[in-house]
C-alpha cells in the first residue's frame, strides 16, 4: 500500500481545520471568495499538470492568466491547446460554482457540459461527447468498459451518488467525511469509466470537488508533487471499495486547507 492514510489525530486536525475555516469564511464572504479563486485558479494549474507534463506549471501560470506572447500557435499548437484547456477548466470550475449553489444535481448532462467547456475549442469535434472506441489507461492495469456501456454504467452509478448526497441537508463533523467518500466516488467512477477521448481525469477531479462544491466546501486541489501517490491511490480502487482514494483526498484536503489557513490569519488580524 503506497498511498497516504491519516493518523486518528490528523483526520481530527482535518475536521477541526475544516470548521473554523468554514466559520471565518461564513463570517467574512469576501475573503471566502477570494480564497476560492485562489484555490480555483491553483486546481486548474495542477489538474492539467498532473496529464501533461510537457508544460510545465511555471508555463501554466503564464497561459492561465493570457500574458506573455499573444499568438500561443507561434510556439506550438500543443502550447495553444493547453491554453485552451486551462482557461475552459477555468471557466468550467466556476460554473461547477454557481450549479452547486443553484442546488443542481449531478447528471450525464451536467458530465457532457463540463467536457465541452474545457474542451470546445482544442478538440471541437469530440468536446462534449463520448468515446466511440475502446481505450487503455497508460500505466494502469484497469481496463475501462466498451464504449457501448458508459451511458448506462454512467446514469445508474449518478442515480446512487444523487441518493446518497439527497440524506445529506449540510455538513456536519458527523457527516464530514461521508461527503469526503462521496466525492471520492463520483471521482473513482468517472475515472474508471473513462467516458471521454481525452480529459477524463481533469473531469473526474472537477467531478468530486462538485460534490464538495454543494455542502459549502473548500476545493481540494491535489498539488502534481503527489501525482504518483494520487495514482496509486487510484489504482487500488474499485467499484465497491474507493477506500484508498478517500484516504488520499482526505490527505490531500488537509494539506489543501493548511494552504490557505494563513490567510484567514490575516483577515482575521485586520482592524
Amino acid at each position: 500500500m503506497s498511498y497516504v492514510v491519516l493518523t486518528s489525530r490528523e483526520r481530527q486536525d482535518l475536521v477541526d481545520t475544516f470548521f473554523n475555516l468554514k466559520s471565518l469564511g461564513d463570517r467574512h464572504p469576501t475573503a471566502k471568495k477570494e480564497a476560492m479563486t485562489a484555490l480555483r485558479c491553483l486546481k486548474a494549474v495542477h489538474s492539467n499538470a498532473i496529464e501533461d507534463k510537457s508544460v510545465d506549471r511555471i508555463f501554466l501560470q503564464v497561459l492561465l492568466h493570457d500574458v506573455g506572447g499573444p499568438d500561443k500557435s507561434l510556439i506550438s499548437n500543443h502550447y495553444l491547446n493547453a491554453a485552451n484547456e486551462l482557461r475552459g477548466q477555468e471557466k468550467m470550475l466556476r460554473e461547477l460554482e454557481q450549479l452547486a449553489a443553484d442546488g443542481e444535481k449531478f447528471s450525464i448532462s451536467l458530465l457532457l457540459n463540463m467536457h465541452q467547456m474545457v474542451f470546445e475549442k482544442s478538440c471541437p469535434g469530440s468536446a462534449g461527447k463520448f468515446r466511440k472506441d475502446e481505450v487503455r489507461i497508460k500505466g494502469m492495469q484497469h481496463r475501462p468498459p466498451h464504449h457501448s456501456q458508459i451511458s448506462e454504467l454512467l446514469y445508474q452509478n449518478f442515480q446512487n451518488i444523487d441518493a446518497q448526497l439527497s440524506q445529506i441537508k449540510e455538513v456536519n463533523p458527523s457527516n464530514f467525511f461521508d461527503i469526503l467518500r462521496i466525492s471520492a466516488e463520483i471521482h473513482y467512477i468517472i475515472a474508471s469509466v473513462h467516458p471521454f477521448e481525452d480529459g477524463n481525469g481533469r473531469i473526474a477531479r472537477a467531478a468530486g470537488d462538485y460534490v464538495m462544491l454543494m455542502y459549502g466546501c473548500y476545493y481540494d486541489v491535489i498539488m502534481t508533487d503527489y501525482r504518483d501517490i494520487y495514482l496509486d491511490a487510484l489504482e487500488e480502487c474499485s467499484t465497491v471499495d474507493v477506500s484508498a482514494l478517500t484516504s488520499f483526498l482526505e490527505y490531500s484536503y488537509l494539506e489543501t486547507l493548511k494552504r490557505i489557513s494563513g490567510f484567514f490569519k490575516l483577515v482575521t488580524n485586520t482592524p
